[in-house]
């Protein structure tokens, strides 16, 4: 597979540090990493005054925010339109948008202040893929999105059922969980779990996939 706007993944992730990981940030090109870490530092300088992240979290901000939102990417099938449901501050959203320039991300955030940080974030970084919804995931209007994703947003069968709505025939639902799902939710024809590792963390996560049942 191509990466989008990064040239081809690793084949092996032989990285020692990378092993466990399903998609290696370093296989991306020099202008999507230098965006990456200039957002990493944007968090970081933000999180001093709003808490965006627990400070436990503050110093983890590249592996289990940034690296940890680009699991998806290898699942990725030509794929046009993703939205993220209860973005927040932008995770996974914005480091796909970085990662997947051809893609055009849409970011459904409820609160006000957050949506504002999104935009900043678009302004500073020059993301013209990235677009922010100040709605809700139930409210939103659109649909026939190839992916929509969410990251610590709820329960996996009630996201699903919220994802439903928006995707097309045969579109994915993705999520990141800490254990994987026994189950595909109604509506959908199959799922799948990819579980990974990341750097400096004991526990192994999941990226979950379903995918929506294709029409008639």
């Amino acid at each position: 597979m191509d990466v989008p706007g990064g040239g081809a993944c690793h084949p092996c992730y032989i990285l020692t540090t990378m092993a466990s990981l399903l998609f290696n940030p370093d296989s991306l090109n020099e202008k999507a990493k230098e965006k990456l870490r200039q957002v990493e530092a944007m968090y970081r300088k933000w999180n001093k005054s709003i808490n965006l992240v627990s400070a436990q979290d503050e110093d983890k901000i590249w592996d289990r925010h940034i690296v940890d939102s680009l699991q998806l990417i290898p699942f990725f099938h030509d794929v046009n339109k993703m939205a993220d449901m209860g973005s927040g501050v932008g995770f996974p959203a914005v480091p796909i948008a970085i990662a997947c320039p051809d893609v055009d991300v849409f970011a459904i955030e409820p609160i006000q202040k957050k949506c504002a940080l999104l935009t900043e974030i678009i302004r500073e970084t020059r993301l013209p893929n990235l677009h922010v919804s100040n709605d809700r995931a139930e409210k939103v209007f659109l649909s026939h999105m190839d992916v929509v994703a969410c990251r610590a947003f709820g329960e996996f069968h009630r996201d699903a059922k919220l994802a439903y709505k928006m995707l097309k025939p045969g579109g994915a639902f993705m999520t990141y969980k800490l254990v994987p799902e026994p189950d595909a939710p109604d509506g959908y024809d199959k799922h799948e779990n990819h579980s990974y590792q990341l750097e400096g963390h004991p526990k192994r996560f999941n990226v979950v996939i379903a995918l929506k049942a294709g029409e008639v």
